[in-house]
């Protein structure tokens, strides 16, 4: 059996943070998880089950796909599973995330295969005192050769989840509201909404504003007020209130958390 291939970077600059980068042989991420950093993952063989927040994938040899920091997921193996992943974070990843509009609707790439010699001879290459520069090289050259054809097909809930994933902060964002833009009707947009996601519309919309205000909890924001707002709430008591039923204890108290862990670091 071929062990996981693993290997991390220490070399790290404030713009672009390239940490690992990771041969998975046997399905470790099977239990549902968060994302702590994005990951650019390529399938070196085998197929297997992806589920990001809830919505499951099929993916096999060749496809390439990004996790988004703060998602929930999980890669199960459907046989012989295995598959190269860079973790990133940083400004810059940021920045490549919005430039190539990596969310729910453009995340997963088929007919990557010829990316597979690449990556393989850059693991090779990825030893101590460089990894993070073959890190970054094999994410961007692997982002610049996208195609459109290999997207998955898109279609009016791709719309709406793209229109979704770049406005949610955005209080007066609402099904509504995206119906009137792309001229469907509210009512049958929220219903197909909900039959391809498994979701209601306000449900997803209001997950992402949470996750969206954990992290920046987690980036050392205190001010309930300003997350709120931040996170595409324009009432911090609704918030408050929205937040402790979802995690389970109210904003102030999550924050308390975080900062004795720091503390305790």
């Amino acid at each position: 059996m071929i062990d996981n291939v693993c290997k991390f970077s220490v070399n790290h600059s404030s713009d672009l943070i390239c940490e690992s980068f990771v041969l998975e042989t046997h399905a470790s991420q099977s239990v549902t998880d968060r994302a702590r950093a994005n990951f650019i993952c390529l399938v070196l063989s085998g197929e297997g089950i992806l589920n990001i927040d809830g919505k499951e994938d099929r993916i096999s040899t060749g496809t390439l796909f990004l996790i988004n920091s703060g998602s929930d997921f999980s890669i199960k193996d459907g046989g012989g599973l295995k598959y190269y992943y860079v973790s990133f974070r940083g400004r810059r990843a940021d920045e490549l995330i919005e430039r190539f509009r990596i969310n729910d609707a453009n995340r997963i790439f088929d007919g990557c295969e010829s990316l597979i010699p690449f990556w393989q001879e850059s693991q090779h290459r990825a030893v101590e005192g460089v990894i993070d520069l073959v890190s970054e090289a094999v994410l961007l050259f692997s982002l610049s050769g996208l195609t459109p054809s290999q997207n998955r097909p898109n279609n009016v809930i791709a719309e709406v989840v793209a229109i979704t994933q770049n406005n949610f902060t955005s209080p007066d964002l609402s099904i509504s509201k995206i119906a009137s833009e792309l001229g469907y009707d509210p009512k049958y947009l929220s219903s197909l909404f909900k039959k391809k996601q498994n979701i209601p519309y306000t449900q997803y919309l209001r997950d992402l504003r949470i996750k969206r205000s954990i992290f920046l909890m987690e980036q050392g924001l205190v001010s309930v007020k300003n997350i709120a707002a931040l996170s595409g709430f324009s009432d911090a008591l609704y918030f408050s209130k929205v937040f402790a039923a979802v995690e389970g204890i109210p904003p102030r108290e999550y924050i308390a958390k975080l900062e004795e862990q720091r503390q305790n670091a």
